[in-house]
């Protein structure tokens, strides 16, 4: 295993051979391989469903090159988030929660803002009980020839899920060559991939097939010190077949499958409490504990508390007769976590760590292109399914209650015995996702003299079939006898509480049935020789089913109460519930670009994003008869220019841009007067808006060197969004607002950076030998983003610089890398949650944020051999 003291030298030690490599280029007579003028290669990508070289699209468009994916060992679509300024993906609570933003349009709830593609095929998802796009595809399988990053709103071009973008990973398809290739990966911290894929002609020219399996281990970076068990870790294969037919010069095939299986352990989380359990005031007889040293104690709005007040008060005290109603907050820059402080408790079950996550996952595509003098048609055939199972500690915490009990001397509150503050539970996470999704697109384009057109028509639907089994019982320390007795009381006093003390299976059954039609046009107008006019729309409706059992997991899983008939008052079947909706729109996108000059392109857009609504499914329970929510919608203004300077050695490209956005979907947490819990709800903020600026550039002054910049400005505000607006304000709001009515307006999107940044420089060489060689170092910046919605906690910049170098001869690659050289061990990524640790007198759920330990310095090696 590396030190810092021997990755130092390594890194020193690749730059003095670089620096020899270029004081010796005229006597080795170096020769790169891009040729005597060193132009920059052009990139060809079909953005809007066409070839078109990248400089002469009027969109803006990033593109990894499956080269350089290979040679950077990027394995997920983390990986080309790292490399994509302005893509950020981020994984929540679970590792089926993920979240992908472009341009600092972040979501919490509803479906993602940006579609994943794979060959134009949309294989996006939704998760039903975490906030995110739910499970992506496994890039371990994939022989990529590049990856689009597609920006802007692009629902008129591929349909459902791009509202403000679409990332579309195009696979490379066997062809006339026979070649074989492995290659391996492994760093220090034990990481190691082994991948073996082969393409070969079957029948020459006619028909040619591939096939590529991978198989991935890691322990992980961290481990549990409850259990000694690993966090992180992963252990994936699978397998890739593909075939291509062209039998003749009109009329091709290419089918694709693959399937694949996935186990991950639980991910390194801290939690930060903003209310600790113990440290409570000499004053706090009631043992309410303590403000975190992360928070800060507020007067809770609209109570008529004042600052002063809450000074010589405990947090929540007004719960247990106190007269001043004041919370605490989470507040600050949290920058720092380490090992020590992850808390996760073992399964009781099995006194190990939870079972993390296990993913399988099988797809298959088929597209059928005819080609024919006037016009091209292509049916585009997809299925993917997908079954997952996660079992994790879903309170994120392992301490014991202070307990009270019968002598302790401690003063008791009046009316209330010793052990009605000691109040928490347990709870984790069992829950199982099944997915089948199906799709079908049939498209008939043409072209004439100056008009290009296309028509489509889709049809998208997908089945997802829940099985939520979060299990909640009572925490050490809480007095179940008194417990019962008293919301047993509180009850009516029928005898109906028991509370569960282990963990007790409550599957509650959930299904959402998707069903999308949607109809689509281009049309690209040459106006004159140097300006063009686009036109695109497009018509879709989606039917959204849902079907549930309306079971709690609060009050029949934790307090036992049997589901009871609301007339005769006696133990019933919980019956189903459903609830549908249909949502339709017409999304345009137009633009108008002019070729200024040979080497400098300026564009105009207006595109329009659509997502549809849906109803609240994450707040821990099956009841769907509240938590509706509205349809989001996207206008963008935008103008750009793509350019090449001095013969094509510098390329030129930038944006500004306007989002007015409507009706965003946002979660945020309710109080239930009926429990006294926070509940997660998802409401519609009024009016949002987001100023945008891009710039990138690639610079190759010489053969041997390129330098690559750009920059992303997202300038986000909530315009108008009032909790009293749309539901009853949370004590959370309050406290997060300062304001009564839970006013959000003014502040900036959840977790999104004002500034990004990548900064490259590289130097590739070759020796007179003809063995080829690189360097490169890489920087990331993103500046501070926030982790509430009232913008009270926020996550601190960070840079993160990747170092890697290599070795390429005819048929054998090697790389050396050292990812985040500088060792940055900022926290990255959090989410902001409740603490169900401890619920001061069961009466409040307080603000926890969970923080996800970032990777260390890692040093590794990858190899590759081609023939």
């Amino acid at each position: 295993m590396f030190n810092r003291n021997q990755l130092s030298l390594a890194v020193a030690a690749c730059v003095a051979v670089q620096g020899a490599m270029a004081d010796t280029e005229q006597t080795r007579q170096v020769k790169a391989a891009r040729g005597d003028d060193f132009a920059i290669e052009e990139v060809v990508v079909t953005a809007r469903k066409r070839e078109e070289s990248l400089q002469t699209v009027p969109v803006a468009v990033d593109v990894l090159t499956g080269v350089q994916m290979q040679e950077k060992g990027i394995s997920a679509l983390e990986g080309v988030a790292r490399y994509t300024a302005g893509l950020d993906f981020e994984t929540g609570l679970l590792p089926n929660d993920t979240r992908i933003s472009l341009r600092g349009l972040s979501n919490s709830r509803g479906r993602s803002n940006v579609a994943l593609l794979i060959d134009g095929i949309d294989v996006s998802s939704e998760s039903m009980t975490t906030g995110g796009s739910g499970n992506g595809p496994n890039l371990d399988l994939f022989d990529l020839e590049r990856v689009e990053v597609v920006k802007g709103p692009q629902s008129a071009v591929y349909g459902r899920s791009a509202f403000s973008g679409a990332v579309n990973y195009i696979t490379k398809r066997p062809g006339e060559e026979s070649e074989v290739r492995f290659a391996a990966d492994a760093t220090e911290h034990g990481y190691s991939k082994i991948q073996a894929s082969g393409s070969m002609p079957i029948v020459p020219g006619i028909l040619a097939a591939s096939l590529n399996v991978a198989k991935t281990e890691f322990d992980g970076y961290y481990k549990n010190p409850n259990t000694s068990g690993d966090l992180g870790s992963v252990d994936s294969d699978g397998v890739a077949a593909a075939l291509n037919w062209t039998p003749d010069e009109q009329f091709s095939a290419y089918w694709r499958a693959e399937y694949s299986e996935a186990k991950y352990s639980q991910r390194p989380i801290v939690q930060r409490q903003s209310v600790s359990q113990t440290g409570s005031s000499p004053f706090d007889f009631a043992l309410l504990g303590s403000v975190s040293p992360y928070a800060e104690i507020r007067p809770i709005a609209g109570t008529g508390t004042t600052e002063a007040d809450c000074a010589m008060s405990s947090p929540y005290a007004h719960l247990v007769g106190g007269s001043a109603a004041c919370g605490a907050v989470i507040v600050g820059e949290l920058s720092g976590a380490s090992e020590g402080e992850i808390d996760l408790s073992p399964d009781p079950l099995t006194g190990r760590d939870f079972a993390g996550t296990s993913v399988r996952g099988a797809r298959t595509s088929l597209e059928l292109k005819l080609e024919m003098d006037s016009f091209e048609f292509l049916s585009l055939t997809g299925a993917n399914y997908n079954d997952s199972r996660t079992q994790s500690d879903f309170d994120r915490t392992n301490f014991t209650l202070q307990s009270l009990g019968p002598g302790s001397g401690m003063f008791i509150p009046p009316g209330f015995p010793g052990e009605y503050t000691q109040y928490g539970v347990n709870a984790n996470s069992n829950t199982s996702f099944d997915s089948a999704q199906f799709s079908q697109e049939f498209r008939l384009s043409g072209s004439s003299d100056k008009l290009d057109w296309l028509a489509s028509a889709l049809y998208w639907s997908e089945t997802m079939d829940t099985l939520m089994n979060q299990q909640w019982w009572l925490r050490e320390g809480v007095d179940k006898t008194f417990w019962d007795a008293y919301l047993d009381q509180w009850m009516g006093g029928f005898g109906l509480v028991n509370h569960s003390t282990s963990p007790t299976p409550l599957p509650i059954p959930m299904t959402r049935d998707t069903d999308h039609l949607s109809l689509a046009f281009a049309l690209n107008y040459n106006i004159a020789d140097n300006w063009r006019l686009t036109a695109e729309g497009r018509y879709l409706e989606e039917d959204i089913d849902y079907r549930s059992v309306p079971l709690s997991t609060q009050f029949n899983g934790l307090m036992g109460i049997p589901v009871l008939d609301p007339v005769t008052f006696m133990p019933t079947d919980p019956g189903v519930q459903t609830y549908s909706r249909t949502d339709s729109s017409f999304v345009p996108r137009v633009s108008v670009d002019w070729q200024a000059l040979d080497n400098l392109m300026v564009y105009a857009s207006f595109s329009e994003g659509f997502k549809p609504g849906g109803m609240s499914t994450a707040d821990g329970d099956g009841i769907i008869t509240t938590g509706e929510y509205k349809p989001e919608e996207l206008s963008v203004y935008e103008a750009g220019f793509k350019s090449n300077v001095l013969d094509n050695r510098l390329q030129l490209n930038g944006a500004i841009y306007l989002y007015d956005y409507t009706n965003q979907q946002i979660s945020h947490f309710v109080f239930d007067p009926n429990t006294g819990t926070q509940n997660s709800v998802v409401t519609n903020a009024g009016k949002s808006e987001l100023q945008g600026l891009e710039l990138s550039a690639i610079y190759r002054p010489t053969i041997n060197w390129t330098f690559l910049a750009s920059y992303v400005l997202s300038d986000t505000e909530v315009k108008d969004y009032t909790i009293a607006d749309v539901g009853r304000p949370g004590t959370l709001d309050k406290l997060w607002t300062g304001t009564a009515e839970g006013d959000y307006s003014g502040t900036q999107f959840l977790n999104s950076a004002k500034h990004a940044s990548m900064l490259s420089a590289r130097y590739d060489g070759e020796f007179a030998n003809g063995v080829g060689y690189f360097t490169e170092l890489l920087g990331n910046y993103e500046s501070e983003r926030y982790l509430d919605r009232g913008n009270n906690a926020w996550l601190p910049e960070y840079w993160l610089v990747d170092f890697q170098g290599g070795l390429n001869f005819d048929s054998f690659d090697l790389v050396f890398y050292v990812n985040n050289l500088l060792d940055d061990d900022k926290v990255k990524t959090g989410l902001t949650n409740v603490d169900y640790g401890h619920l001061p007198g069961a009466a409040f759920t307080p603000q926890g944020i969970e923080l996800l330990l970032p990777d260390p310095r890692t040093a590794g090696l990858r190899l590759s051999y081609t023939f």
